[in-house]
């Protein structure tokens, strides 16, 4: 775990609506503060994290937003123009070809493309510009599409390797599955609620993509543990409280509720938190939820304060 954020780069994932932007920041952010120059790469067609660093979205090409980060944000569309840049080496001609609805069309058909052209364009980018390359930046962390994107993703090299022996398709085939499978530069990060459904999710891609793939997660994180504001000794005690006790105020009825709320998830996360574990040991990193309506460069530092106390213990 000491080592999740000396590789070069971090695919993050999870389930839609479990904060997987958020820890995707929350690792640059972390990574940025103990020095390293990060790259946070959005394959998504909304930025979240251009706002957090106030500006107006992620563009295609690396823009730095804060002290020793950059933004970048793309979609199949520019990977395909990097791919056909790389190749033919003539933007003039690139952009010509790509001008073309059938020519965009036709590649934006072919099945599993836009998990090959990502991925290309992710391995390209920490092979020129990663630790083993010119070094312009230490670690490349990528928000990725939900959790049932990165099954693809992973098996794009075998499918190459499959289709093509020989020629330039099978040597970025190898290129990208030695960057893939390769636990000291690459690194998967999977992001879940500590409720049910997303954890079974979880545990059931964890298993996936060790059994298909051979991939272990390099960490999972479990974001919006619930603080323990009372003990279940003393909800006990609020709630057998007589009406005079308690008054029935609509104010002590909704701190009552409050609490028995947060106990009840509290105990929710107890119960799932040892299945994750069992998973995982000791690359499961909790998270607390934050009592914020919206989530601001001050509560991603909260949570960076957090991953960077918990990677020093482990």
């Amino acid at each position: 775990m000491k080592n999740l954020l000396d590789r070069s780069i971090l695919l993050v994932t999870g389930k839609g609506g479990v904060g997987k932007s958020t820890v995707a920041a929350t690792l640059a952010r972390r990574a940025a503060r103990d020095g390293k120059r990060v790259l946070l790469v959005e394959l998504e067609s909304v930025s979240r994290a251009a706002p957090l660093f106030g500006v107006q979205d992620a563009t295609p090409e690396p823009q730095k937003v804060d002290h020793n980060i950059w933004l970048m944000g793309i979609d199949a569309l520019h990977s395909l123009h990097f791919f056909a840049l790389q190749q033919l080496r003539l933007e003039a001609v690139v952009k010509l070809a790509l001008r073309n609805k059938s020519v965009r069309g036709f590649f934006m058909a072919m099945p599993g493309i836009k998990s090959i052209l990502f991925l290309y364009h992710l391995w390209r980018l920490e092979s020129e510009h990663g630790p083993a390359g010119d070094g312009r930046w230490d670690l490349i962390v990528c928000d990725l599409p939900t959790s049932g994107y990165v099954v693809g993703l992973y098996g794009v090299p075998t499918t190459l390797r499959q289709i093509f022996r020989v020629g330039p398709l099978a040597n970025y085939a190898n290129g990208m599955a030695d960057m893939l499978f390769d636990p000291r530069r690459a690194g998967l990060v999977l992001v879940t609620l500590p409720e049910e459904m997303p954890v079974v999710e979880t545990v059931e891609l964890i298993e996936r993509l060790r059994t298909r793939n051979g991939v272990e997660a390099a960490a999972v994180f479990v974001n919006g543990i619930y603080p323990e504001l009372v003990t279940p000794a003393e909800l006990v005690a609020l709630t057998s409280m007589s009406p005079p006790a308690a008054d029935g105020s609509p104010e002590v009825d909704g701190m009552l509720w409050a609490a028995e709320l947060l106990a009840g998830r509290n105990a929710r996360a107890e119960r799932l938190l040892p299945l994750l574990r069992s998973e995982v040991g000791e690359r499961l990193i909790e998270l607390p939820h934050l009592f914020r309506r919206n989530m601001h460069l001050a509560g991603i530092d909260e949570l960076a304060a957090v991953i960077g106390a918990r990677l020093a213990e482990a």
